[in-house]
């Protein structure tokens, strides 16, 4: 089980929408909105500090 760094939902590792590397930590996405999220502000995303954001879902989770 991953956790996906933009939304902060629990994400299968072997059914994640897609995954990234950064800074040589693995990333796994519950959808192609997160990926692309993350893919535009990666540094935002890995700060502990940054809140969820649910543009994946619509609301939250």
């Amino acid at each position: 089980m991953a956790n996906d760094p933009v939304c902060k939902m629990n994400v299968e590792v072997d059914m994640a929408s897609a995954s990234a590397e950064y800074e040589g930590k693995q990333y796994y996405f519950c959808s192609n909105t997160c990926y692309q999220l993350f893919m535009a502000e990666p540094k935002k995303y890995t700060n502990e500090d940054t809140p969820p954001n649910h543009s994946c879902c619509g609301g939250g989770h």
